[in-house]
């Protein structure tokens, strides 16, 4: 009796689809914020970031490309709000001026 190789390929080919992609799926939420995004790109935290660092960091988290900010305040705490142009559509990522950490990645309205 000749077994099948099949599922030993497909449990390979799930493993390592994750380390594959540079972005983050659509509908990530961090709580804490994580600044690994930050960290990945050298910009040290605090100061705070600036918009330019902002959307830099965006644009690693998401997998794209920054497209627009603007700055709000949730809960007495300053964010910006990135717009990121993905292969898979435009995401909206919200990362913390104080240090950098990135708070949600989202579909853009």
């Amino acid at each position: 009796m000749k077994l099948s190789r099949a599922p030993a390929v497909v449990l390979a080919v799930a493993l390592a689809l994750p380390a594959c992609g540079g972005g983050t799926a659509p509908g990530a939420s961090y709580d804490p914020p994580t600044t690994q995004f930050a960290g990945k790109l050298g910009i040290e935290t605090p100061p705070p970031v600036t918009e330019e660092e902002a959307k830099a960091i965006a644009a690693e988290a998401a997998g794209g490309t920054a497209i627009s900010v603007d700055q709000e305040t949730e809960n007495g705490e300053l964010l910006y709000e990135v717009q990121v142009r993905t292969p898979d559509g435009d995401m909206e990522v919200e990362v913390f001026a104080s240090n950098g950490g990135v708070a949600e990645i989202e579909p853009a309205d």
